[in-house]
């Protein structure tokens, strides 16, 4: 199994929807792909296909002490999808308590799987800091953090660089990714220069465009690679996509001697 943990120190700088397009990439090319939600927001699910938001997730089944992953499904892609589900406040409180206790916690559980030899785990996680977004980083083969060409995407390089280092993921599969990048805006070429200053070669070259065709996919449940393939967006998350899958973490491990399978 390969964990990508796709984390940001920003709300909404657009970790579920590049979860959501990075998995339908990975199925529509073969690969065995996952997409587990740790945010209670729930909308994952909306974005690989579900018309309201998941009746049923993990979260509360967790903290009943039941198997977990009962509220998956598999979309049309063939995408694994694994969403949060409803929660109230005393079942995030019952959850960091879990956590807090065992920080191994998610790790075990994605571990406990019965997926695919090779399968590619996605952790969609909530805004950093956070219990869950830890844990993700925690349990990550590869840490993709998302950034806006902005001010406040800018203003966070120390706190990055702190999370990034708490992370057991190699330093060559750590990576900075900005989204939702307008050029027609002066503050957003200038936000990426200084962003460029301040990574170096951690910051990826493809830069995921303002792209209205990642709306219109994403209304219509559908990967913007398929629905729009010429989109500028459609260009830079191919690009994403493949960088990921030529990481040296990424690359197929020895099997191992015996599997483990679902409870």
């Amino acid at each position: 199994m390969r964990v990508i943990a796709v984390v940001s120190p920003l709300g909404g700088s657009g970790r579920t929807t590049l979860v959501a397009h990075l998995a339908s990439l990975g199925a529509r090319q073969g690969q065995p792909t996952l997409a587990v939600e740790l945010s209670a927001q729930n909308l994952l699910g909306i974005h690989l296909g579900m018309s309201t938001p998941a009746p049923q997730g993990w979260a509360t089944l967790a903290t009943q002490g039941l198997w977990w992953a009962d509220g998956s499904f598999d979309n049309t892609d063939g995408v694994g999808v694994l969403p949060f589900g409803p929660a109230a406040p005393e079942t995030i409180t019952k959850l960091h308590k879990l956590l807090d206790a065992n920080p191994r916690w998610l790790q075990d559980q994605l571990e406990l799987l019965d997926v695919p030899e090779h399968c590619t785990v996605l952790l969609d996680t909530p805004q950093w800091p956070s219990p869950l977004a830890d844990a993700a980083l925690r349990c990550a083969d590869t840490v993709l953090v998302v950034l806006e060409a902005s001010a406040r995407g800018c203003a966070n390089a120390e706190n990055i660089r702190a999370m990034l280092q708490a992370s057991p993921a190699a330093p060559d599969a750590q990576c900075i990714a900005v989204a939702r990048f307008d050029p027609r805006r002066a503050s957003h070429r200038e936000a990426l220069s200084t962003l460029r200053q301040q990574w170096g070669d951690q910051l990826l070259p493809y830069t995921v465009h303002e792209d209205e065709n990642l709306s219109r996919a994403l209304a219509a449940s559908q990967c913007v690679n398929s629905m729009a393939p010429q989109a500028q967006s459609a260009h830079d998350l191919q690009g994403i996509f493949h960088w990921l899958f030529a990481v040296p973490s990424l690359q197929p491990r020895p099997a191992p001697v015996a599997g483990v399978a679902q409870p």
